[in-house]
């Protein structure tokens, strides 16, 4: 526990544990190591919480990209860009 954790209320250290950027996807790019979801790497989910403030902010920054870029290349692979339907009509 941090010197900072020890000063939180237990509602203040609920509250800061619930903060999470994860979508609840949880499966993470072979290549990369990134969350389809929230794209994290396994290491930055599972030190989510021990990150300061300035660490989550410049990860938070970068996640959106890398969501991006992960549902653009599996775009690519699949031939397009366009969803396909799985109802066969």
């Amino acid at each position: 526990m941090t010197v900072e954790e020890q000063h939180l209320t237990d509602e203040e250290l609920i509250a800061e544990a619930e903060m999470s950027p994860c979508v609840g996807v949880c499966k993470s790019d072979e290549n990369t190591g990134w969350c389809f979801g929230c794209g994290r790497t396994d290491t930055e989910i599972e030190q989510w919480q021990a990150f300061d403030a300035g660490t989550r902010a410049g990860l938070e920054a970068e996640m959106p990209d890398r969501v991006k870029q992960l549902i653009e290349r599996r775009r690519a692979e699949r031939g397009g860009s366009a969803r396909r339907s799985r109802r066969r009509t």
